[in-house]
């Protein structure tokens, strides 16, 4: 009889509290959830795939499968795995409604694997840039994007030191460049900004 080696009980484990307190979270009203796994790009590609995906997808099919048993409405799934861009075709299949991606990755690379919505990926390094420099870098990542199914966002955290007027510029550019992409199909986003 084989036994589980302890870091395989101890991720089993914490794979239940996880899901345990995402349930929580929606229960409390979460509209959204994602699941954070930022040292995947530490792990050989052979690793990622063959202990954390698995690991991954429990949590996804059993957050849905709990929420459902409770008579919960579910909520989007969101999925980030710093550095795993070798392992997009296989996130892609995790169950998660949106995959957060990391600014490594190139935006027409990723559409390329991934089906669903898709966060992020602005190099979170770009908002130390002069606000013009900051526009123009936002325009090219939603142009390659384009702005379906997209949650425009950075690729990773907001630095503690950066300016929030900074940030400011960026989300009106998303939105800006964003209504101007769309053309005539911006009467429900424009009722958004209002």
């Amino acid at each position: 009889m084989m036994t589980k080696n302890k870091s395989a009980v101890l991720m089993d484990l914490l794979n239940d509290c996880i899901v345990e307190h995402l349930c929580a979270q929606v229960v409390a009203g979460c509209s959204m959830v994602q699941v954070f796994e930022t040292n995947a790009g530490f792990l050989t590609p052979k690793m990622f795939n063959e202990i954390v995906a698995p690991r991954l997808e429990y949590i996804c099919k059993s957050l849905k499968k709990k929420l459902e048993s409770l008579g919960i409405e579910g909520v989007p799934i969101a999925l980030f795995c710093k550095g795993a861009n070798q392992s997009l075709p296989i996130l892609n299949k995790l169950g998660y409604d949106v995959l957060s991606l990391d600014w490594t990755l190139d935006p027409e690379i990723a559409r390329e694997f991934v089906g669903c919505t898709i966060q992020g990926n602005l190099d979170p390094c770009a908002l130390y840039a002069p606000k013009e420099q900051l526009h123009e870098m936002t325009k090219t990542m939603l142009e390659k994007f384009g702005t379906r199914k997209l949650i425009a966002n950075l690729g990773h955290g907001i630095y503690p030191d950066v300016d929030p007027d900074n940030v400011k510029c960026f989300v009106d550019a998303v939105h800006e460049i964003s209504l101007k992409m769309n053309g005539d199909n911006n009467d429900d986003l424009l009722s958004l900004y209002t």
